[in-house]
């Protein structure tokens, strides 16, 4: 009797675990997922943005050309991924990798320069 009791008790608890602890898990592997997706997008996105830039900086001086380029790229790897993205969206991204481009460009500039004064 003990020892049914006990039998019982065990299942009772693995049911249990395993009700809990399975979901779980599947709901963070696609968190996990779906935050690698986004990583690729905006790697992408910084890439797309620098290959632009070393492209068609001296054709095209609004840089509108260079926006599109960009934004194809993006918008082909999000399509790729299963990822929707707005144009908004998309931009943002464009932006932030013009930023981050535009910071590092200049901070090898007066790198350079620094060396260049000693």
């Amino acid at each position: 009797m003990k020892v049914e009791i006990i039998t019982l008790i065990i299942r009772l608890v693995i049911a249990v675990m395993t009700g809990i602890c399975i979901p779980a898990f599947k709901h963070w592997l696609d968190v996990k997922a779906e935050n690698e997706k986004f990583a690729q997008i905006r790697q992408t996105a910084e890439t797309a943005v620098y290959a632009a830039e070393q492209l068609m900086r001296k054709t095209d001086p609004t840089g509108e050309e260079r926006r599109k380029y960009a934004h194809k790229l993006i918008a082909a790897t999000a399509m790729r991924l299963g990822i929707a993205l707005t144009d908004n969206e998309i931009d943002s991204m464009i932006q932030a990798a013009v930023k981050e481009l535009n910071f590092f460009t200049h901070e090898e500039i007066a790198d350079a320069q620094t060396v260049d004064n000693h």
